[in-house]
């Protein structure tokens, strides 16, 4: 999959338009806050975010295996886990991003789609 990768001010306007779990869209726009601005070096952690959203970490390593799919997030380097490294992330779009299901861009239902 095509992935481009984009700064964190652009890549939130379009994580807020795409129809995506609660929780998954929770775990993305949580874990951009622990990456720089360009949307390079996102090291949430998995402990680390389960913490911060009150949730369970299988819950998390769910919404971040969904963002990986996507073609939200490219994991650009794996954490040790046996010291406690966290994986590092660049937020990114997919070359299908205008495919996927989405509100218009001033963030209501597409025409034809019903709440």
């Amino acid at each position: 999959m095509e992935l481009t990768p984009v700064d964190r001010f652009t890549w939130e306007r379009w994580i807020r338009r795409l129809i995506l779990p609660s929780g998954v869209k929770y775990t993305a726009l949580m874990a951009i806050t622990y990456g720089d601005l360009d949307g390079s070096r996102v090291f949430p952690g998995v402990e680390k975010l389960s913490l911060v959203m009150c949730v369970g970490t299988a819950s998390v390593k769910r919404h971040l295996r969904v963002l990986r799919e996507t073609g939200l997030i490219e994991r650009v380097k794996q954490g040790n886990r046996h010291n406690g490294d966290a994986d590092e992330y660049r937020i990114t779009l997919p070359a299908n991003l205008l495919d996927l299901p989405m509100l218009t861009p001033d963030e209501k239902p597409m025409s034809g789609d019903h709440e």
